[in-house]
């Protein structure tokens, strides 16, 4: 700041009667002034902008320094402060002089210029009130017309001047259709204008808005506004269900960027920068207006896919110990970018998948990664915080990701990519490509350095460039276990599908990494597949594996454990498992004993000929047992069966987990009963039907009123037929936890059949009481108090549903000790327990 020369001395002054200033800046002026033919009285000055008054002011502040020199009492002093915004601008003339006859005190005029300019922090802060005051207090339109106008004149005003300023094309303002307007239409239309080309060439961009956003997107941007456009219009397109808010960080663009507000709304926020802070300073900067619990950082080049953000808040929710999740990137052309990254001994890295299928299976599981790209990465706000968020060492950019994956490991949690997350990546579009030339990119090459050296002792451990990458991708894995099943389970159909899953989980838990094969189809079934693939399941299928032989053949990395589900792959595959991986520990879970359900099935429906096949399968499947290094059955019943019938086979019961899902419907407003089961299993259509026909004309005859409602997937036409007034045939729904919101008891009345049933523990596990045949109770714990749900007739069955309407508290008491027998025998801890006992490699 510079001012006029220094002012005479106060004896000057006085001799004259005039008097001084002796201080002006752009927010403060004192001095005094003093009559010599009054002594004792204040005089009074203005102050003046140029010809504009400010202030008047009254010359009456005490100063002893006056009275020492004998001016009169000595209240001839001045001195008062005032707001930056009364003197906006970069210069300023400013003029202190008597009132009544307008002479100038020595020192005035002054002129007051301003270094930087007049906008400070300050000043914008005051016109940012301004402007959201404008805005909260209009109710139409037009009512905003005058502040938009305004501001857009401004920006003309603003643009033409950098313009004539000469700034060098390449690095100067590029406002593409917008730059022409500037000369072509005068400040009073400049807005229309502006609006009506933005309007033409972006077309307005409205995103919902939420109260508490549960992520917060943050995409820093320089300039090439057409990316950012593209990129928050494929937000509108693909918009998640979680509720989220976008914060555009532009850091000083000089394109259309400077119009972003105009075509944004809704939970888009625009901030700019004051400076150019550079990519790690700007996404730091977003991270510090951020409301939402996890911070989103995505690049403008890019271009989200549907599930972009759910599958990433999922993995927080479903995958334990996540610090990190990252998208799978790929190319515009569809092919693949990366998924995850590979940090080799000397710091390089590498996109592991660069260039290949994205749609290949290898590439397609939730898996740990040494770093996922910041082009698209997620963390919780409170670890991000907790860190210091992107280190500025790193400033401006490049590598930040990197490291912070690092520091994020470091701390105990697990960089992991979600390729269900996937995104387009513009590679190139924002930065370039070369590493050597004078651009951005150039940073990458400066800062491998400084990550080598800070990351150097954690990477000795790593290979070397492209030694092995089908290792190093799997940097973590310490365990592999195969499960080979029918099919990708369906656990919304079946309850062997449930077990399934829950015991893959279980394996996860314990730190196997698992490969997934569908031994009868090898197919990709969606969700199912990608539900498995979401928790880090690799899953083959074709064309990439078309057989189970195939993949043991071409498989070079060791193999902990083979899991067999079912018959059919405990009786076909153990040979090939010893042949191709002879250290492998292979279980086998029959998920029920085949011949014993057989033989039970053949004993009630009198069928001979039944019962010469289940001796056929018994031999086959004791063949299987006697085969393995463990099996795994589900009831305590089925254990003794093969005690007897294999003395010495080492048999495990192991349960499957059930998450508690009480309802939410109070008993007193629910009603009937629900049989749930899926219908490709016989002994549920016999089941179903036994229901209908004899078991609930006894209800009837006393609860007249009482719905049936038969749930299930694969319902065939004989069960369909039941439907009437008081029969319901639903068949299959996504999730039987709506029609336990309306039933008040569930009801099995299995007459045949082996091993645990799921519709019991889904019931319990749903805090509905289950009536239900010692069949369907055979292998639940069942705790004393819920014994008294089992009989074995229809009469029994009737009438243990007719009191349980009768009797509410009965079915409170049934429903809380289900909820507690779940929640001690069919935890995550009992399974993973078991599980381990079947793992252990006898001494």
């Amino acid at each position: 700041m510079s001012t006029s020369p220094t002012v005479a001395p106060h004896a000057v002054a006085a001799q004259h009667g005039l008097g001084i200033v002796d201080a002006i800046s752009f927010n403060h002026i004192s001095g005094w002034v003093w009559n010599p033919d009054r002594p004792d009285e204040p005089v009074q000055i203005e102050v003046l902008d140029g010809e504009t008054q400010l202030a008047v002011v009254l010359a009456e502040l005490y100063r002893p320094d006056l009275q020492k020199l004998g001016m009169g009492n000595g209240r001839h002093g001045f001195s008062f402060n005032f707001g930056p915004t009364i003197l906006p601008l970069a210069r300023h003339t400013l003029r202190v002089r008597r009132l009544s006859d307008g002479s100038d005190l020595s020192g005035s005029p002054r002129v007051l210029e301003r270094d930087g300019g007049a906008l400070d922090r300050s000043t914008r802060i005051y016109v940012e009130q301004l402007m959201q005051a404008e805005a909260a207090v209009a109710r139409t339109p037009d009512d905003l017309g005058f502040a938009l106008a305004l501001l857009v004149e401004q920006m003309g005003l603003i643009t033409r001047r950098q313009l004539e300023l000469g700034e060098p094309a390449a690095q100067g303002p590029n406002l593409g259709v917008l730059a022409e307007l500037v000369d072509s239409v005068a400040p009073a239309q400049w807005v229309g204008a502006a609006g009506l080309a933005m309007s033409q060439r972006y077309p307005a961009v409205l995103l919902p808005t939420f109260a508490q956003p549960k992520v917060s997107v943050i995409i820093p941007v320089y300039g090439k506004f057409q990316l950012t456009y593209d990129c928050i219009r494929s937000i509108q397109q693909h918009l998640p269900e979680d509720s989220f808010e976008v914060i555009v960080v532009d850091d000083c663009s000089k394109d259309e960027t400077l119009l972003a507000p105009l075509v944004f709304g809704g939970t888009v926020r625009v901030v700019r920068n004051e400076t150019n802070l550079g990519f790690v300073k700007g996404c730091n900067r977003g991270a510090e207006l951020a409301r939402g619990e996890y911070l989103f950082f995505l690049n403008n080049d890019t271009l989200v896919h549907p599930g972009w953000l759910d599958t990433l808040t999922r993995t927080f929710r479903d995958v334990p110990d996540v610090g990190i999740a990252g998208s799978k990137l790929l190319f515009g052309d569809g092919s693949l970018q990366e998924v995850g990254g590979i940090v080799w001994r000397m710091g390089d890295g590498w996109n592991w998948g660069r260039n290949g299928n994205a749609d290949e299976p290898r590439f397609s599981y939730l898996r740990d990664a040494d770093y996922v790209s910041g082009a698209a990465l997620m963390i919780p706000a409170a670890l991000f915080n907790e860190l210091g968020g992107f280190d500025l060492h790193f400033a401006p950019a490049y590598y930040e990701d990197t490291d912070l994956c690092f520091r994020v490991r470091q701390a105990g949690k697990r960089v992991v990519v979600q390729p269900a997350s996937v995104i387009v990546h513009l590679e190139g579009q924002t930065s370039g490509t070369s590493v050597t030339g004078s651009g951005m990119k150039r940073f990458q090459a400066v800062n491998h350095r400084k990550f080598y050296d800070r990351w150097k002792g954690v990477l000795a451990t790593h290979r070397f460039n492209a030694q092995q990458p089908e290792l190093e991708c799997e940097r973590t894995v310490k365990k592999r276990a195969v499960f080979i099943d029918d099919s990708v389970p369906t656990p919304d159909q079946d309850a062997g599908s449930n077990a399934a899953i829950q015991h893959i989980k279980s394996l996860l838990r314990l730190g196997y990494k698992v490969t997934f094969i569908p031994a009868d189809n090898l197919a990709r079934i969606a969700p199912y597949t990608e539900a498995l693939q979401a928790l880090g399941v690799e899953c083959l299928y074709h064309p990439h594996y078309w057989s189970v032989e195939e993949f043991f053949r071409k498989n070079t990395a060791p193999i902990d454990l083979v899991y067999l589900h079912r018959f059919n792959n405990g009786t076909k595959y153990t040979g090939l498992i010893r042949r191709h991986q002879p250290l492998a520990r292979v279980l086998y879970n029959v998920a029920d004993l085949h011949y014993l359900r057989m033989e039970r099935e053949a004993q009630i429906t009198c069928d001979s000929a039944l019962a010469f096949k289940a001796s056929a399968v018994k031999r086959q499947e004791l063949a299987a047992i006697a085969a393995v290094d463990a099996t795994i059955v589900h009831s305590a019943t089925e254990q003794e069966v093969l005690a007897e019938a294999l003395p010495g086979a080492p048999v495990h019961v192991v349960p499957w987990a059930y998450p508690l899902r009480p309802v939410q419907t109070p008993a007193a407003q629910r009603r009937g009963v629900v049989f749930v089961g899926g219908y490709r299993h016989t002994p549920n259509v016999d089941a179903a039907l036994w229901l209908v026909r004899e078991i609930m004309p006894l209800v009837w005859q006393t609860l007249p009123e009482v719905p049936c409602v038969l749930v299930g997937s694969n319902m065939p036409d004989e069960v369909k037929q039941l439907a009437g007034p008081r029969v319901q045939a639903v068949g299959y729904v996504p999730d039987v936890a709506e029609v336990y919101e309306s039933a008040l008891i569930s009801v099995a009345p299995l007459r045949y059949g082996a091993g645990v049933k799921g519709k019991v523990l889904e019931a319990f596990a749903a805090g509905v009481p289950c009536v239900m045949t010692p069949t369907a109770a055979e292998g639940v714990l069942l705790t004393p108090n819920l014994q008294g749900l089992v009989a074995a007739d229809a009469a029994g069955l009737a009438r243990l549903i007719v009191l349980l309407h009768s009797q509410p508290d009965r079915v409170a008491a049934a429903a809380k000790a289900g909820q507690a027998m779940m929640s001690i025998a069919y935890s995550n801890d009992a399974v993973d327990h078991a599980i381990q006992a079947a793992l252990a490699v006898p001494v």
